[in-house]
């Protein structure tokens, strides 16, 4: 290492430009710098602390609770009854909040969570958790983009199963040696062609890829659970124990290549575009998007007050408590 000298008896070591290989998922990296580059910014890249990180509390806690009822499935074999579920999510609130994950009206959000957890293990039971290889199920490659730079990506996909589809009898083609992913959302299944709906497949067929490139070979699918849509209390009376009075619970994404390849090449413009913004003179670096940004997005962030995508913000932050 070199010295530079500016001033007598005073030296300044010389460093070097780092070479940095970042890792990037397809949630919290690349689907949130390309809902909103600012947002991103500011609480991912320059990790300011956000007040809105309480949304992550109903999810987390399904998550949670879920793996736990796994783990205990693997060991005894048994499934919860109604209130041992409730007890397990009473465990996993009391863990997020000491984690310092805060939600509010948390009493509506844990019955909510006990109902569509226990009412997901009548529907699908045994058959389901019976299949389940691992939880947690960790993807991580090292890849380069089309210019040549290098990076890491990661995934955790919930679920790496056996056969479910084909135990649980689904609607479409399946064999009793398939191998698949799940992944668990806990709201109800966004609208047809909706830019949400297909984050969610864009992020499965990503996983889909990672999937391929750490053992050779694709999943025979990658399903997506939406939880929420078990609220329904009509429908749920009447299904009476039928997976099949709830169409829009299950979501299968194919591992079609084309589709596959589309979705890396996305991948890899967007780690090519936060690299770039990475490198730009601080006060130049995450300006407000040009394109439109949800409304959600925009009322839940701390940065509305000052921001061009939402001018409204600004009357808001002048008028008085």
């Amino acid at each position: 290492m070199s010295i530079v000298n500016h001033l007598p008896c005073w030296t300044t070591p010389y460093k070097e430009a780092d070479i940095a290989i970042h890792t990037y998922s397809t949630v919290g990296d690349i689907l949130a710098y390309q809902r909103c580059r600012r947002q991103y910014g500011f609480f991912s890249v320059r990790k300011y602390n956000s007040p809105a990180a309480t949304q992550r509390y109903f999810g987390t806690l399904m998550h949670d609770v879920l793996d736990q009822i796994n783990r205990d499935f693997q060991v005894t074999g048994n499934l919860p009854n109604q209130q041992g579920v409730y007890d397990m999510v009473l465990v996993a609130h009391n863990r997020l909040i000491r984690s310092g994950v805060r939600t509010f009206n948390a009493g509506f959000q844990r019955r909510r969570a006990a109902l569509l957890i226990y009412r997901f293990i009548q529907l699908f039971g045994i058959p389901f958790f019976s299949n389940i290889q691992q939880t947690e199920y960790r993807l991580n490659r090292a890849l380069v983009t089309h210019t040549g730079r290098d990076y890491i990506l990661e995934g955790i996909v919930d679920v790496l199963s056996g056969a479910v589809s084909h135990a649980l009898r689904l609607p479409y083609s399946t064999e009793p040696d398939d191998v698949e992913i799940w992944d668990y959302k806990s709201g109800q299944v966004p609208e047809q062609g909706s830019r949400e709906l297909e984050s969610y497949k864009y992020q499965m067929r990503v996983y889909a890829e990672l999937y391929r490139q750490q053992t050779g070979q694709y999943p025979a699918r990658a399903v997506l659970i939406f939880l929420g849509e078990l609220a329904d209390d009509p429908r749920w009376n009447l299904a009476n124990g039928d997976p099949s009075m709830f169409p829009r619970l299950v979501l299968p994404v194919e591992p079609h290549p084309g589709r596959i390849a589309v979705a890396i090449q996305n991948f890899n413009q967007t780690v090519e575009e936060i690299e770039q913004e990475r490198i730009l003179p601080y006060a130049q670096q995450w300006q407000a998007p040009s394109h439109a940004v949800d409304e959600q997005t925009c009322r839940t962030c701390e940065l509305h007050y000052n921001c061009d995508r939402y001018p409204q913000g600004r009357n808001e932050r002048s008028i008085p408590l």
